[in-house]
């Protein structure tokens, strides 16, 4: 690509900083568009040409670069909102996996109980003598 090199004055480099800036793009790419944006439309002869191009082009470059911006932010967001709602399903299923798991622990430990229970009567049985299980037996 043939390069041209360019003279400017302090306050036209402070200028050209300062719209980059404001625009959010480097130096090159503020002065390569404006010169793009000079096919679109004839130049003006009458007055300030360069500064009236430069504050309309300019300012339709920022509408676009906006308008672009802001696309790029709804479809992010359409996406971000798809997301939430896939983890809102999982998280749902999860509680209702959580809420399953608590019942059956809840009924576990009920069996455990009972089955605890059931073993401490027949160990305290067997502690008994021979004797006392037989009166017992007999007594009904």
């Amino acid at each position: 690509m043939p390069q041209k090199m360019f003279r400017l004055t302090d306050e036209q480099i402070c200028k050209l900083k300062n719209a980059a800036e404001l625009r959010g793009c480097s130096q090159t790419d503020l002065v390569r568009g404006f010169i793009d944006s000079l096919d679109e439309e004839p130049p003006d002869t009458q007055g300030d040409t360069h500064r009236d191009t430069q504050e309309i082009h300019g300012g339709v470059q920022q509408k676009e670069t906006d308008s672009r911006a802001l696309t790029a932010l709804v479809e992010q967001l359409a996406v971000k909102d798809a997301q939430l709602a896939k983890k809102d399903e999982q998280i749902a299923k999860l509680m209702e996996t959580v809420a399953d798991g608590t019942k059956a622990v809840q009924g576990a430990q009920a069996l455990h109980h009972e089955t605890a229970q059931a073993l401490a009567l027949e160990s305290a049985e067997q502690k008994l003598s021979r004797w006392q299980r037989l009166k017992r037996a007999w007594r009904g």
